[in-house]
């Protein structure tokens, strides 16, 4: 997965995630990716920082000291749950209440992987935690105020 700032004609930044740069590429060359804002189809990626391309078998370099990250407001926070929320919806198979035994199953070899997403008890998460199974939660926003 890869995450690309972009912008389009009309200036308008916004966050697009990709299966991988060739993913990327291609939805780029048929017109696929829109602004979020105006609908708007001619879309750049902005440069970044992090463009460094690493063997697999030579580990990054880890600095000493971690720069600290930028501080983000209330509402950046809340727009960037929204928008996780809704790649997650988008783009994962919703599993209901069956989520810790789908995932337990793809873990173990016995269902083919695949992106999932659903609800899990606390037990149920213990027994996943405790079997080494990896998940993570994504909070929900508030979106009343």
């Amino acid at each position: 997965m890869v995450v690309y700032d972009l912008i389009c004609a009309a200036e308008h930044r916004f966050e697009g995630w990709f299966p991988s740069f060739e993913g990327y590429q291609e939805q780029a060359k048929k017109g696929l990716i829109s602004c979020p804002s105006c609908g708007s189809t001619e879309v750049e990626k902005l440069p970044h920082a992090c463009a460094v391309h690493v063997k697999k078998e030579t580990p990054a370099p880890r600095p000493e000291t971690p720069a600290p990250a930028p501080a983000l407001s209330e509402a950046e926070v809340k727009e960037l749950l929204v928008r996780m929320n809704q790649y997650v919806r988008d783009n994962f198979e919703n599993v209901g209440p069956r989520f810790a035994a789908e995932a337990r199953a793809i873990y173990h070899g016995e269902k083919e992987e695949k992106p999932i997403y659903g609800s899990a008890t606390q037990d149920e998460r213990r027994e996943l935690d405790d079997e080494g199974v990896p998940y993570g939660i994504l909070p929900k926003p508030k979106l009343d105020s």
